[in-house]
């Protein structure tokens, strides 16, 4: 299995990433809210990355990950759009931020997804 080494490592740091934020929170390294938002799009990219791995070779993907394709369609419309608000609030653009949170939740097919964007619409606002 050619990604198996790959797969394994990713799973560490997303673990350790998680970990991290914990600890952010926990010894209030501040600005904490913009500590964990920076480590949470860490875990974003590693997240994407083994999605990858897990087309390419499905038997890897932990069975408690194994979604629907309607869940996986959800799970990349959300990272689309969360990586598309976080863009726009880093070059300080709030308001265009909560806009696309905004039509994320015009969008999507999920509560869940659509209930965290509420919660950023909350905190940009």
């Amino acid at each position: 299995m050619k990604y198996k080494q790959l797969h394994r490592l990713l799973r560490v740091a997303s673990h350790l990433l998680d970990q991290a934020a914990t600890d952010v929170r926990a010894t209030d390294l501040g600005p904490v809210d913009e500590n964990i938002q920076r480590i949470g799009r860490a875990l974003i990219e590693v997240i994407e990355v083994q999605r990858k791995i897990y087309t390419a070779q499905p038997e890897l993907q932990p069975r408690s990950l194994a979604a629907s394709p309607r869940e996986n369609d959800a799970n990349r419309l959300f990272t689309q759009f969360t990586l598309e608000a976080l863009e726009l609030e880093d070059a300080g653009h709030p308001d265009a931020a909560r806009d696309k949170y905004t039509q994320f939740i015009g969008l999507s097919p999920s509560y869940h997804h659509r209930e965290i964007a509420r919660a950023e619409i909350r905190r940009l606002s």
